[in-house]
């Protein structure tokens, strides 16, 4: 018995099956699409990197929702006790969010706490951010906001 190593039996087994593919082909013609498969024919894609919105984004928020300034946010809002929604100019969910507990002015200093991020489920472009104090209790809290997404996504 000869012995074959995995390189060479996968060569025989790729020949194999396109030769009984190009078989099946011959003699029915193309085969039908599988069911729930795209049979369109394929269109050039016009998306660019560029088009797909910016890549960094940032909002300084204070303790009552209010955007105090940013760059690419669209709006920001307090929805509760200690949670504010922020949405952004583009579709951020293949991105990453940072966010950093302080205040949008030059005075004072912030009070100690945590704050903690995640994607708006019913906004790609939003993010949810949760402040707390060092109990763990809601609170509300001004903020930093930082947002950086891939190049080429949207």
């Amino acid at each position: 018995m000869q012995h074959l190593s995995r390189r060479e039996t996968l060569r025989m087994l790729a020949a194999a099956s396109g030769a009984a593919v190009g078989a099946s082909v011959a003699v029915g013609g193309d085969p039908p699409p599988k069911q729930g498969q795209n049979v369109g024919p394929a269109v050039e894609s016009t998306a660019r990197p560029e088009s797909c919105g910016p890549r960094e984004m940032f909002a300084v928020v204070d303790a009552q929702g209010n955007l105090q300034r940013g760059l690419h946010v669209v709006s920001a809002r307090r929805i509760a006790q200690g949670i504010y929604e922020v949405i952004l100019a583009r579709d951020v969910r293949r991105g990453v969010y940072l966010a950093t507990l302080g205040g949008h002015g030059f005075v004072g200093l912030p009070i100690p706490g945590s704050v903690s991020t995640t994607g708006l489920a019913r906004n790609p472009r939003g993010v949810l951010v949760y402040t707390t104090n060092t109990e763990g209790d809601g609170v509300d809290i001004g903020f930093h906001l930082l947002v950086m997404c891939p190049e080429g996504y949207a």
